[in-house]
């Protein structure tokens, strides 16, 4: 639902003209469109300098009006949150992208959430930044250091230098350069190309998760093909069903930018793994059956989901496997961890890789499940942090819902006695036992 009330500022309205965001004038009333209602803060005082937006609105919003209205109100709203003291990255920080991010977020909270999570990235980067920046002046000043003592001390002989045993003079070792040890990586996975067991990743369930899935699934996908580079007998590694339209591949490319390239060690198809490999070789690996992989088979196809699902946690990977007749299993974990209260038993795609790694050279579960994270499993501190975590909910809520009335009788209440007599008999009659007595007298 787009947007169709306006912000008021010290301007009467938003035009189609305006391409900058108008200055925020001191002490006003400073008005923010919250859940699609206008809410009156309170008197705050903001800068008066005006700040430098470069927005092509309509490259963005690519031509729709309504977009276009809505990425203003958006870009005010941004410059509202900055001017309150909220995490709001830089405005050269934001990227296309980042706006078009904001447009699909339905309410202010949501927005405000994903501005904060781009204002911390954004002072990663410059700690990043800075630490580069300090260890190039330290670079330079050992370079300089080097030559100055170069310059003082006298030139070695050829027999001084052969005598002399160290790491830039004579050496009996060879220098291994990176380049080097990614070739030696790189020829593992040739070799389990040609020889080593498969093992696919399906990544037909793009359409099924939000970008922040989509991120966090190729970042994933990024750690597995690491991991397995670097383990002793690598799988061969299949990420079937890929769309190169869909955001989880363009992430993919982002973390692997050479992945495409037809001499990079891994298998990228954009059909299904059935046309790949025989039907009757392939096991499903989903966590929604009952049936466990009682003994790693070195002659089976395993297959995992490429999914992510901190929102949609349907058992989507056992409705696909189902319907493509596919037989199905889960690991066992049940069988050999004791897990904690209230954690969950879902494991990400280069942990489960992980485990499938370990369990083909050792074949020993116990040994395997060590990639489990141990805060998902029971022990003595998970188990009393878990009880401070649901006291202090609880203390909280308590706090929140106690009453304001304290210590209140209420039998006492006036509402609370209309059904009783409202004297008492024996008070009546000695009433009247004194009015006759005033009589007599």
């Amino acid at each position: 639902m787009f947007f169709t009330r306006r912000i008021t500022y010290s301007l009467k309205q938003i035009g189609e003209n305006i391409v900058t965001i108008p200055k925020l004038q001191t002490k006003f009333n400073l008005r923010i469109l919250h859940k699609g209602n206008l809410a009156v803060n309170s008197v705050r005082h903001h800068s008066t300098e005006q700040p430098e937006w470069d927005l092509n609105y309509e490259e963005i919003a690519n031509g729709d009006e309504e977009l276009v209205h809505k990425l203003k109100i958006i870009a005010l709203e941004t410059e509202v949150m900055r001017q309150d003291g909220k995490l709001v990255p830089d405005n050269s920080y934001l990227k296309p992208k980042h706006w078009r991010e904001l447009l699909t977020k339905s309410s202010r909270s949501a927005r405000q959430k994903y501005l904060t999570y781009l204002f911390k990235l954004e002072k990663k980067d410059e700690n990043r930044q800075a630490k580069s920046e300090e260890k190039r002046k330290m670079y330079e000043e050992y370079l300089a250091k080097k030559e100055e003592e170069k310059a003082t001390k006298p030139e070695m002989s050829l027999e001084e230098f052969a005598s002399s045993y160290s790491l830039q003079h004579n050496n009996i070792f060879l220098r291994f350069y990176d380049t080097t040890i990614n070739h030696m990586y790189n020829n593992r996975l040739i070799k389990a190309i040609q020889f080593g067991q498969k093992l696919v990743v399906d990544l037909g369930y793009h359409g099924d998760m939000t970008k922040r899935e989509n991120t966090n699934c190729a970042k994933q996908l990024m750690l597995l093909f690491a991991d397995n580079r670097l383990s002793d007998d690598p799988f061969d590694l299949h990420f079937c069903n890929a769309d190169k339209d869909s955001d989880l591949y363009k992430e993919l490319i982002k973390f692997i930018p050479i992945a495409e390239e037809p001499w990079f060690p891994l298998n990228i198809h954009e059909c299904s793994y059935l046309d790949v490999f025989p039907k009757e070789q392939l096991v499903y690996l989903t966590p929604h059956v009952r049936e466990e992989v009682k003994e790693f088979d070195h002659d089976t196809v395993y297959i995992v989901g490429g999914i992510v699902d901190k929102v949609n946690q349907e058992p989507l990977s056992l409705a696909k496997a189902k319907r493509e007749g596919l037989k199905m299993a889960k690991l066992p974990l049940d069988s050999h961890l004791l897990w904690g209260a209230g954690s969950g038993k879902s494991l990400t795609i280069n942990q489960v890789g992980a485990i499938l790694m370990d369990q083909k050279v050792s074949g020993n579960w116990e040994y395997s499940l060590r990639h489990v994270p141990r805060r998902k499993l029971f022990s003595e501190e998970n188990t009393l942090k878990a009880i401070d975590r649901a006291y202090s909910r609880k203390s909280v809520t308590e706090r929140i819902r106690k009453p304001f009335y304290g210590k209140v009788n209420f039998d006492k209440l006036n509402y609370n006695n209309m059904s009783k007599p409202i004297r008492n008999q024996k008070q009546d009659e000695q009433k009247r036992v004194d009015i006759k007595n005033l009589f007599n007298e």
